[in-house]
């Protein structure tokens, strides 16, 4: 919390502070920065709105919940607090599989992009991802009343109230 304190606080120092509806920004991608860690060849599209890491073995949906289409185009991202969050990944069945869950803390920040901003996500892999914060399954060990979560405008990891509305993106399988 205390970084994206400082971090808003720097925003609006500069003038620049994000739209926080969660509403798609225009994402700025920078060649100057770490090479990039989520490139296209990474992926594979599985053609029935799934993405399989190649790298972790993970599938994932393309589209936030609430959003569906072959370009996320369709629909509005839904927010839920930590245990709606919980819940939506093991009532999934989408794709006829039964196994989606909330990704851990790791595996969501293994498809942050270093070399973008707003959002901080391959978009040619993650269309129309919402520009905010998306939960993780993992609790924050400092207060258990808080877990770990994403803000993708900037790809930082931070621990909020479980209370708190966020975005979701469900994972299956993995090594």
């Amino acid at each position: 919390m205390k970084i994206i304190i400082l971090l808003l606080t720097l925003l609006l120092a500069v003038g620049t502070l994000p739209s926080i509806s969660g509403a798609v920004q225009t994402q700025t991608c920078h060649s100057y920065w770490p090479k990039t860690s989520t490139p296209v060849s990474r992926f594979t599209n599985n053609n029935d709105g799934t993405i399989t890491d190649s790298i972790s073995g993970l599938t994932w949906k393309r589209c936030s919940e609430g959003l569906s289409g072959t370009l996320c185009e369709s629909g509005t991202p839904a927010t839920f607090t930590w245990q709606e969050a919980l819940q939506a990944g093991t009532a999934s069945t989408f794709a006829g599989k039964k196994d989606w869950r909330l990704p851990n803390i790791k595996e969501l920040a293994s498809i942050v992009e270093r070399q973008c901003t707003m959002p901080a996500i391959n978009e040619i892999v993650f269309p129309a991802t919402p520009t905010m914060s998306f939960w993780s399954s993992t609790p924050y060990d400092a207060n258990p009343g808080f877990a770990w979560n994403i803000y993708f405008p900037y790809g930082i990891s931070d621990g909020n109230s479980k209370e708190y509305k966020f975005f979701v993106r469900l994972v299956r399988g993995g090594r």
